[in-house]
C-alpha cells in the first residue's frame, strides 16, 4: 500500500508486517528496564494520530524493536528515541539522520514527519536489528517523543 507522509513515500507490505507483530514479543519480553516497561504500557494511551498512524502500517507499538530514554522533559514526560520495522519499501524521502562524520550522526527533527505535537517519525532504507523472520523487503521508521510515565514506580 502506498503512502505519503510529508516528504516521505514509501510502499508497505501492511499484511506481511501485522503478521510479523502478530508473533513478536512485546518490547518488556525482551528487556525489563524501567523505560522499556514504560513504554510498552505509555503506547497505549498516546493521541489516536499517533496510534493511527502506526496501526495504518500494521505495526504493534507495545513490540518496538529499539526504544530509549533519553532525558527527563520538565514536564515529567520522557523524551524517547527508537526504530520499528515494516515490510516494505522507500520511494522517496530522506533519513532525518545527517552524518556528521563516520562517528557522529545528528537527528534532524525538522526533516521528519510530524505525527502528532510531540511525536515525529523519519523513515530509511537502513536498518539495524533486525528481528529473526521479518518479512523483506524492509524499511525502519526511526520516531523521537515526548512519552508519559505511566509506571506506579519512580523513574
Amino acid at each position: 500500500m502506498l503512502f505519503q507522509f510529508g516528504q516521505y513515500k514509501v510502499d508497505v507490505d501492511v499484511e506481511k508486517t501485522k503478521h510479523f507483530y502478530e508473533n513478536a514479543e512485546t518490547v518488556s519480553e525482551g528487556c525489563s528496564c524501567a523505560e522499556c516497561r514504560n513504554f510498552e504500557q505509555a503506547v497505549t494511551i498516546l493521541p489516536k494520530s499517533v496510534t493511527g498512524f502506526f496501526d495504518k502500517l500494521g505495526v504493534d507499538m507495545r513490540k518496538v524493536c529499539e526504544c530509549y530514554a533519553n532525558c527527563t522533559n520538565e514536564d515529567g514526560t520522557l523524551f524517547y528515541g527508537g526504530f520499528f520495522h515494516v515490510s516494505g519499501t522507500m520511494l522517496g524521502g530522506e533519513s532525518a539522520w545527517k552524518e556528521e562524520n563516520e562517528e557522529i550522526s545528528y537527528w534532524h527533527e525538522d526533516e521528519t514527519f510530524q505525527v502528532s505535537e510531540n511525536f515525529h517519525v523519519s523513515f530509511q532504507e537502513g536498518v539495524f536489528l533486525l528481528e529473526k523472520d521479518f518479512q523483506l523487503p524492509v524499511i525502519q521508521v526511526e520516531f523521537s517523543a515526548n512519552i508519559p510515565w505511566v509506571l506506579d514506580e519512580e523513574k
